[in-house]
């Protein structure tokens, strides 16, 4: 939930005001002259956009800049490690395949912000919104068939390249610890178990138990070497460009190590519970799945399998993150304190649809 709005933005601007000189120096003369948050996406971690000014070789320029604030009141992930964003992020840097934005700065002191930061340069771009969804409204539902398509492929395309990524030259080896266990699927599935215990505490989870039954029962055989996961794969997390390529992979606080399956899974999910989870139609540019998988196989040169599998636990391990956002919103009385948001919400009522379980609203 972004806290800007707890924030004062002209205390904030007179704080990186001061910060940037340490940064830059006293002879850079740095000012900030726009500070905002954005709305429409984010609930991890807060965002502040603000428009920087100081001079640099003579030259006096604004520049676009975006902090990622660690949480100061919330945290949304168990075991959540701010630092792991900006890690991820540094050893992207320069990729070509893979569009991040450029890092700035990393700020560890708490006596700045109160609580640990990141900087990194604006990438200009659009990102479709999540409330409510781009299959619903927006700019990408009103584009044309061939843009949509467009954009699908960029984003499919994207994807595989982090997947084909040598994530052990590029130093992700901070990502297999075997504190947790060895990186694969026993490791995700068990630190998203504990995820829910932790998030459901004493509170009866008829809906996402049934369905962690069913994962249990069916789960797949792994088949081939783990690969870098993104861990938030979806349309909302990339920013798109004018020509509806994708601009810089953003949010990878869910990344991990494991099977390319966990993101094309996650994907296929997001796409269907933004369809047919709400009754609207998919955008008609976007291919069908099976021309995705196709695709997606073709780039990364690797059969995939056990996808509908891999949605489940996709919708499962959503349900896992919004039985705690509920009562994130609840503290923050966004929701009321009766909700049943945590058990009753779009992730657990599409899976209950999918497995053929009971309404979570009647399960609850």
């Amino acid at each position: 939930m972004p806290e800007l709005t707890e924030r004062d933005p002209a205390h904030l601007s007179a704080v990186f005001s001061s910060w940037l000189a340490t940064q830059l120096g006293e002879e850079a003369d740095p000012s900030i002259v726009e500070v905002h948050a954005p709305g429409a996406n984010g609930f991890s971690n807060e965002t502040i956009l603000m428009t920087a000014r100081w001079t640099e070789d003579g030259e006096t320029a604004d520049h676009r800049l975006v902090v990622r604030v660690h949480p100061t009141k919330h945290t949304l992930f168990l075991d959540a490690d701010f630092s792991l964003q900006y890690e991820v992020l540094k050893n992207l840097q320069g990729q070509p395949t893979v569009p991040v934005p450029d890092l700035r700065w990393y700020e560890e002191d708490p006596s700045v912000l109160g609580v640990p930061f990141f900087v990194m340069d604006h990438v200009e771009g659009r990102i479709p919104a999540d409330n409510l969804p781009y299959t619903m409204e927006g700019w990408l539902l009103e584009s044309t068939p061939e843009e949509q398509e467009t954009l699908w492929w960029s984003g499919i395309e994207a994807l595989a390249a982090i997947h084909t990524l040598d994530w052990r030259a590029l130093g992700f080896e901070f990502l297999a610890d075997a504190t947790h266990g060895e990186p694969g699927l026993d490791r995700n599935m068990a630190y998203y178990r504990r995820f829910l215990d932790w998030a459901a505490g004493d509170r009866p989870q008829p809906t996402a138990e049934a369905v962690w039954e069913w994962l249990v029962a069916n789960k797949p055989e792994e088949h081939g070497p783990v690969v870098l996961s993104w861990g938030d794969s979806r349309i909302g997390n990339i920013i798109w460009d004018d020509d509806y390529k994708a601009a810089a992979v953003i949010d990878w606080e869910m990344a991990a190590l494991g099977q390319p399956e966990l993101d094309l899974g996650w994907w296929l999910y997001f796409d269907r519970q933004f369809s047919e989870g709400l009754g609207v139609p998919r955008p008609i540019g976007f291919p069908s799945h099976e021309e995705t998988i196709a695709r997606y196989e073709q780039l990364i040169g690797r059969k995939v399998g056990d996808l509908f599998w891999y949605q489940i636990f996709a919708g499962w391990r959503f349900a896992v993150i919004m039985c705690r956002l509920s009562d994130l919103l609840m503290g923050s009385d966004l929701l009321p304190a009766d909700s049943d948001m945590g058990t009753n919400n779009l992730a657990t009522q599409f899976m209950a649809q999918l497995l053929e379980l009971p309404s979570p609203a009647d399960a609850g």
